[in-house]
């Protein structure tokens, strides 16, 4: 298991990471429907690189379903982002966000 083989042992990273992974598995079906009616004109979900769908599940699963404020999930994914993805992968990932924030009516908290 990924947890062992990185010799995590931080309880609370560990709850996270379980979190994470079973939440945006049980709810991935609502998640890339999110994904998609999101997208602009003309993009599809296949489209998207692994990474910038990975990232675009955590922020959507983190801000609709574990309740954290949608500024603190967006600010998360786009740090991520600016590590592991492309250039462009900021401003479209933080598009797709935006616009799934004004969707879902999310406030501030």
């Amino acid at each position: 298991m990924f947890l062992m083989s990185q010799e995590i042992e931080d309880d609370t990273v560990k709850e996270y990471l379980n979190d994470i992974l079973f939440g945006v598995l049980e709810n991935e079906e609502r998640i890339n429907n999110l994904i998609k009616e999101n997208l602009k004109e003309n993009w599809d979900i296949s489209r998207i690189s692994k990474i910038n769908l990975s990232l675009l599940k955590i922020a959507i699963y983190e801000m609709i379903y574990s309740k954290i404020p949608y500024k603190v999930a967006i600010n998360e994914v786009i740090e991520l982002a600016k590590k592991y993805s492309d250039e462009q992968a900021q401003s479209f990932i933080n598009g797709v966000l935006a616009s799934v924030v004004k969707e879902e009516k999310l406030e501030e908290q």
